[in-house]
């Protein structure tokens, strides 16, 4: 009795620490993400779901439209870089965890001397990429031409 219950304990550890290990380095990926280009100053990640609201499908179609309307060079030289990740796909699972994105969220990251600052966009978005298109475009246009400077 003493041998089995001794052995599902050292069974369990070994199953812990696996996982323990396994997460860890999900987690060392995620942070290693964004800074693979030197020239990146911003990454603009937009998550959603598998089934998305007409205010969903805006904010993505607006964010396009304004990159490559006026930062279409940027993105060319790797300032700006900009993703579209589903929350559900479990390759998107750590950014999307790191991030807090359970579902539609717009994610602005400024990066600085290798230095990431969140700027969580999400309200703004949801509260004028449907309804305000022309009052959502400008603020990313202005918002994104202050990250870049």
């Amino acid at each position: 009795m003493k041998t089995r219950i001794f052995f599902i304990l050292i069974v369990t550890i070994l199953f812990a620490a696996c996982i323990q290990n396994s997460e860890k380095t999900n987690k060392e990926q995620v942070k290693n993400e964004i800074i693979q280009d030197s020239n990146l100053k911003l990454q603009i990640y937009y998550f959603h779901t598998a089934r998305r609201c007409p205010t969903c499908n805006s904010i993505e179609d607006n964010i396009k439209q304004v990159l490559e309307s006026d930062f279409k060079n940027e993105i060319e030289r790797g300032i700006i870089n900009f993703k579209s990740l589903n929350v559900e796909d479990a390759e998107n699972k750590g950014l999307a965890e790191k991030y807090e994105a359970t579902g539609a969220a717009l994610h602005l990251i400024n990066i600085q001397n290798g230095v990431e600052k969140d700027n969580n966009l999400t309200n703004y978005a949801f509260s004028h990429s449907r309804r305000q298109p022309e009052v959502f475009i400008q603020g990313m246009r202005d918002t994104i031409n202050f990250f870049i400077k």
